[in-house]
């Protein structure tokens, strides 16, 4: 069979086409999506991002807000302790290295001794230092040298029993404080306190627990004083003097800052947005570009089938699809094959009906003619005086021969125009074998042919039995007229499911191709003494019992003739 070339038909894909629409659709369904979503986290994610920081802020504020809180709480707990130690007063009225303060000296350095406290400072009514009483962390003055230490300048908030003084801020050579003072007890008759007790605070241990939330981009934490002065997480002033977005107090007069800008640039983030994007539109033409190569595989696939279409419009039966893969597509050409080739099957046989039609005709009309006239001659030789001369008398014969011959393919004709209806009856393989044997076997001792007969003589088949006994007869004649050297010659029954097959082999010469392809056409013959009717003849008697008829042959190897029939019970009630 022909197979498309390719270019018998061109497909357009973007006019008036499915693929076109289909591509359309697939992209709309998976990009579209893919876009929206785009615009969306391109349009809201800077807001979210932006939502999400200010609430992290506030929940950082708040822990701060609480570790600022407690800080000065334990603070305040210690100072207590100290207020209540036994002789405080005299810190500021006596002398602080008496032996009889040495135990409460030792409770004190016990209660601050923390890296976070400098000392514990003691002051008159009037806030003037009186005593200092160092601690693991103190440095400097008041401590040791002879520099002055004055309070004066310094913002005092008083809140519950408690001073808050300061901060003072760092200085060169000397750190950032702040005081947290007490009243010492009233004395019996006192109605003001004598003096004071401090702790003297580091002040860098309050502003680093803002580190928690400086670690949050975009945002920095402040604390604010009294005074308004704010102060770094390092315990610098801040130069910074954007005003707050967010503040919280944590004690009187002090509280958290948080100062909202812009963070800095990273060039990670700077790069994220364009790099979302370009891999956005890589994942669009990727897509895009999946599509377009799907469906101009389809389309080259569906492309044969168009063709095929046109040519079998055009009568071209032979046309043939290559399938490919193991998909629909694949079933669609395969189906389309089997229909192109049961259409030429068709055609082939209402040709071949026609054809015989008019050869019955053509043949019966010739034998009608020529059958009387040679009843005439035969009758009239036959009347001729007996001749004494042995010429004349073999003359005589080899004409009778001659009109015999002739009348034999008369009645070859009038067979093949009209045959008779079959009579079936249900026979037995082995009968029909048998009787064929003893009827050629003479022949095929004298031609040197082994005959042979085997299989399933016990198979049925429904035909009629003169029919089937002449195409027997017919098929064997011919392989013996194929092997005129000898050979053998196998009659042989299969039971193949519900089918009888009646085999005729030999080993004869063959045929070539080109005489097999024609071996069944009317008057087609390779022999010079043939009719070329008598396969013809066959064929249609094993039709007219339902049969089947194959021929199967290679030069120099001999001929195989396979007769199927129908066993089944059923189909012949």
């Amino acid at each position: 069979m022909k197979e498309p070339t390719g270019n018998q038909i061109k497909i357009s894909l973007w006019r008036n086409s499915l693929l076109r629409r289909y591509l359309v659709l697939s992209l709309l369904v998976t990009v579209l999506p893919l876009l929206v979503v785009t615009w969306f986290y391109d349009r809201f994610t800077g807001e979210l991002l932006e939502d999400l920081g200010e609430q992290k802020v506030q929940h950082s504020m708040n822990a701060t807000r609480a570790a600022l809180s407690g800080f000065l709480k334990a603070r305040q707990f210690e100072l207590e302790t100290i207020v209540d130690l036994p002789n405080i007063e005299r810190f500021v009225s006596g002398d602080p290295l008496s032996p009889e303060l040495e135990p409460t000296h030792a409770l004190i350095s016990f209660e601050t001794d923390s890296f976070d406290i400098y000392g514990v400072l003691f002051f008159d009514a009037q806030w003037q230092l009186k005593t200092a009483l160092p601690g693991v962390a103190s440095s400097g003055s008041p401590y040791w040298g002879e520099t002055e230490f004055s309070l004066e300048g310094l913002p005092r908030i008083k809140f519950a029993d408690f001073w808050l003084i300061g901060p003072q801020s760092p200085r060169q050579g000397r750190s950032g404080w702040f005081l947290l003072a007490a009243p010492l007890p009233l004395s019996s008759g006192d109605t003001s306190p004598s003096g004071f007790v401090a702790l003297h605070l580091r002040f860098a241990s309050l502003t680093e627990l803002l580190k928690s939330q400086a670690r949050i981009d975009g945002f920095t934490p402040l604390i604010s004083t009294s005074e308004r002065h704010r102060f770094t997480v390092n315990g610098r002033p801040a130069l910074d003097r954007t005003p707050s977005w967010l503040s919280e107090e944590f004690a009187p007069g002090w509280s958290i800052e948080v100062v909202k800008h812009d963070p800095a640039v990273n060039l990670s983030q700077e790069l994220r947005r364009p790099v979302f994007l370009l891999g956005v539109g890589v994942s669009v033409v990727l897509v895009s570009g999946f599509f377009m190569t799907l469906i101009l595989r389809i389309k080259r696939r569906f492309v044969p089938l168009i063709e095929g279409a046109e040519a079998v419009s055009r009568g071209d039966w032979n046309i043939h699809i290559p399938p490919e893969g193991n998909d629909e597509i694949t079933l669609l050409a395969k189906a389309f094959n089997r229909m192109g080739g049961r259409l030429q099957a068709l055609i082939d046989s209402r040709l071949d009906v026609e054809k015989k039609a008019v050869l019955g005709e053509f043949s019966a009309s010739i034998a009608h003619e020529v059958r009387n006239p040679l009843a005439t001659i035969k009758v009239c030789v036959q009347s001729f005086p007996v001749d004494e001369d042995p010429r004349n008398a073999e003359l005589i014969t080899l004409v009778l021969e001659e009109i015999d011959r002739v009348n034999g393919v008369v009645e070859n004709l009038l067979s093949f125009a009209r045959p008779f209806d079959p009579e079936r009856v249900w026979v037995t393989a082995g009968d029909l074998l048998r009787r064929l044997a003893a009827l050629i076997d003479p022949l095929a001792i004298r031609e040197n042919i082994h005959l042979r007969v085997s299989g399933d003589q016990d198979a049925q088949l429904c035909v009629d039995e003169n029919q089937i006994q002449q195409v027997l007869m017919n098929l064997a004649l011919n392989s013996i007229q194929a092997m005129p050297e000898g050979g053998e010659l196998d009659l042989e029954v299969q039971t193949i499911k519900e089918q009888t097959v009646i085999t005729v082999s030999d080993t004869g010469t063959g045929m070539a191709p080109e005489a097999l392809e024609r071996a069944t056409e009317p008057f087609y013959t390779t022999r010079t003494q043939g009719t070329g009717l008598g396969l013809s003849i066959s064929k249609r008697l094993v039709q007219l019992n339902s049969g089947n008829l194959q021929i199967s042959s290679e030069p120099g190897a001999g001929t195989r003739v396979s007769l199927t029939f129908n066993a089944s019970k059923d189909l012949h009630e």
